[in-house]
C-alpha cells in the first residue's frame, strides 16, 4: 500500500467567522493510498492545532513517523488498519482520519461499489444539507442567506443568544428552520431566558452553547430546553458517549474529528441505538474529505456538508449541492472524490517534469540554456517532482532521485546515521519564484518532499545546497557535512543531509 501526501490552501467565498475565531485561509493534508493502480483519498485540516494536535508540522512528522507501519497494511480489512493506526495516533486524530478515510475509500474503489455499499449501508437518500451562516455584521450575513435562499435549514453563528437581532432580520428572508451554534461561547444565564424568543424565531436546533467542560451546565440546560441540543466539541469519540447521553439530546459527528470513518460509523450506530438525534458534520476541508463523509448520510437526521458550497477554491469533483441544499452523490465507487491537477485548492502536489523545469530554468540557471534544467535523472524509475502552486500556477518546484549520497560522505558521516545502500533520496531543483519567497511555499515544497521520501522507505535525504539556501535548509533540519566547494557555472555549495530514522 502506497501513500502519498499533498499539501492544500482553501479559501471560502466569504471569510468564516464563529464566536470562536476568524478562518482566512484553511490549510490541510491531503492522503493519497493506492494499490493496483487505483486510489483512495483523506484529509487532514490544520484547525485548532492545540486541542487536535493538527499543525503541518505535526501532521507531516506523525505521516514519516508511521511510514514503516504504513509500507505492510493492506486495504483489505480497514477496520484492522484503524485499529493499527489509533494505537500510534492517540493524540493525533486528523491524520488518523485521513488515513482511515483514504483506506476505505480505496477498498471500495477495489470492489468497485460505492463507499456506502463498502460500509453495509444503505443507499444515501433524499439527502439536504443545512446552509452555514458564519458570524458577521448582520447585514453580511444577510446577504449570505440571500444568496443561498431555498435551503431546507439554516445553521447560525451568533455570539449572544440573548440578542435576538441577527435572528431576526434574517427570518424575514426564509421560513427555513434555524439551528444555532455556540461554539462553546454561551453562558447558561445568558441562554437560558433566550429561549422562548429563540423557540419564537424558529430555532429547532441548539449546538454547543457551553465549553466542552462545562458539563454541569449542558445537564441543566437539556432539562430546561424546549429545543433540542447537539453535541460538537462534547462528543470526540464514543467513550464521550454516555456523558453526552446525559447532557445532550443528540450529537454531530464529525469524522475527521473522530479519528475516521471507522469511528464515526460505531458512535452513529451507538447513538441511534440511544434514541439520539443525529447530525453529520464537517471540518474546514475540501471535496477530498467531505465526499466520503455523505456516504454516511443514512444514519443521520441531519446533515452539515455545505462546505463544498462554501469553497472559493477546491482540489477536485465530489459530491454536490444545489441551490436547495440536495445533495447528490457521485455514480463512481469508492468516495466518488476525482482530483483535478488544476483545481485551485492545490498547495503543493506531485508534478511532472515538464511541469517543474520552468521554475528552475527561471530561478536557478537563467543564463543558461532552458535544456540545462531537464535532469538527467528526471524520468529514471522512482523520480518524483513536486509543484508549489499559486492560483493554479506553478510557482516553485523540487525534484526527488533514488539515489544514496556519494561515497566521499559515507564513511563516518551517513552510515553512523543510520543510512542504508538504497536508503537515501537526492533533493534536487528546489526553487521558488521571487513573488512567494517568504510566504512559506520553499518550507511547504521541502515538508512535502520529506514525507515523501519517507514514505516511500528512504533513510535520509541529501542535496547539493546553494551557500546562500544553507542556512534554509538547516533550519529545516539538514546538517552540512565537509567543506564548501564550488559547482563550475553555478558557484559554491554544501553536501548537506537530513535524516528521517
Amino acid at each position: 500500500m502506497k501513500v502519498t501526501a499533498h499539501e492544500i490552501s482553501l479559501t471560502q467565498r466569504h471569510l468564516w467567522r464563529s464566536a470562536r475565531e476568524a478562518i482566512p485561509v484553511h490549510r490541510a493534508v491531503v492522503v493519497e493510498v493506492e494499490q493496483d493502480g487505483l486510489a483512495g483519498y483523506g484529509e487532514a485540516s490544520v484547525f485548532m492545532t492545540d486541542h487536535y494536535n493538527s499543525s503541518l508540522d505535526q501532521l507531516h512528522t506523525d505521516l514519516r513517523r508511521l511510514a514503516p507501519l504504513l509500507a505492510g497494511l493492506s486495504p483489505d480489512d480497514p477496520t484492522a488498519v484503524w485499529q493499527r493506526l489509533a494505537a500510534e495516533l492517540p493524540d493525533s486524530p486528523f491524520v488518523l482520519a485521513a488515513l482511515d478515510a483514504a483506506v476505505h475509500d480505496l477498498r471500495a474503489r477495489l470492489l468497485g461499489i460505492p463507499l456506502w455499499q463498502a460500509l453495509g449501508l444503505g443507499r444515501p437518500q433524499g439527502l439536504r444539507s443545512s446552509f452555514s451562516i458564519g458570524l458577521d455584521a448582520t447585514e453580511v450575513m444577510v446577504d449570505k442567506l440571500r444568496e443561498r435562499p431555498g435551503w431546507s435549514a439554516y445553521k447560525i453563528k451568533i455570539a449572544d443568544p440573548g440578542d435576538p437581532t441577527i435572528l431576526k432580520e434574517l427570518r424575514r428572508h426564509t421560513d427555513a428552520p434555524f439551528f444555532v451554534d455556540g461554539n462553546c461561547g454561551w453562558e447558561l444565564s445568558q441562554l437560558v431566558p433566550a429561549l422562548p424568543q429563540l423557540r419564537d424565531l424558529g430555532v429547532e436546533l441548539i449546538e454547543q452553547p457551553f465549553p466542552r467542560a462545562a458539563w454541569s451546565d449542558a445537564r441543566t440546560f437539556k432539562e430546561l430546553s424546549t429545543i433540542p441540543v447537539i453535541a460538537d466539541e462534547s462528543i470526540t469519540s464514543i467513550a464521550d458517549l454516555d456523558a453526552c447521553t446525559q447532557a445532550f439530546d443528540g450529537i454531530n459527528v464529525k469524522p475527521m474529528k473522530a479519528g475516521g470513518i471507522t469511528p464515526a460509523l460505531a458512535l452513529l450506530r451507538a447513538a441511534r441505538d440511544r434514541g439520539l438525534v443525529t447530525m453529520l458534520g464537517c471540518m474546514p476541508e475540501s471535496a477530498a474529505s467531505v465526499s466520503a463523509t455523505a456516504h454516511l448520510g443514512s444514519l443521520v437526521d441531519h446533515l452539515d456538508v455545505d462546505i463544498v458550497d462554501l469553497l472559493e477554491v477546491d482540489t477536485g469533483r465530489g459530491i454536490t449541492v444545489d441551490g436547495s441544499g440536495r445533495v447528490t452523490l457521485p455514480r463512481r465507487p469508492g468516495s466518488g472524490y476525482l482530483p483535478d491537477p488544476e483545481a485551485h485548492g492545490w498547495h503543493v502536489r506531485a508534478a511532472s517534469a515538464t511541469e517543474v523545469r520552468p521554475i528552475r530554468h527561471r530561478v536557478l540557471r537563467p543564463a543558461q540554456p532552458a535544456d540545462s534544467c531537464a535532469y538527467p535523472e528526471d524520468d529514471l524509475p522512482g523520480a518524483r517532482h513536486f509543484a508549489a502552486l499559486h492560483e493554479g500556477r506553478a510557482v516553485g518546484a523540487a525534484s526527488l532521485y533514488t539515489e544514496d549520497p556519494p561515497a566521499e560522505y559515507a564513511p563516518p558521516g551517513l552510515l553512523s546515521r543510520g543510512c542504508r545502500h538504497g536508503g537515501g533520496r537526492r533533493l534536487r531543483g528546489m526553487a521558488t519564484l521571487d513573488q512567494v519567497r517568504g510566504t512559506g511555499a520553499g518550507i511547504a515544497l521541502l515538508r512535502v518532499a520529506l514525507t515523501h521520501a519517507a514514505l516511500d522507505g528512504a533513510d535520509g535525504v541529501w542535496c547539493n545546497a546553494r551557500s546562500s539556501a544553507a542556512g534554509f535548509y538547516r533550519k529545516q533540519g539538514f546538517a552540512e557535512l565537509g567543506p564548501e566547494f564550488d559547482m563550475p557555472e553555478i558557484g559554491p555549495h554544501f553536501f548537506m543531509y537530513r535524516s528521517l530514522r
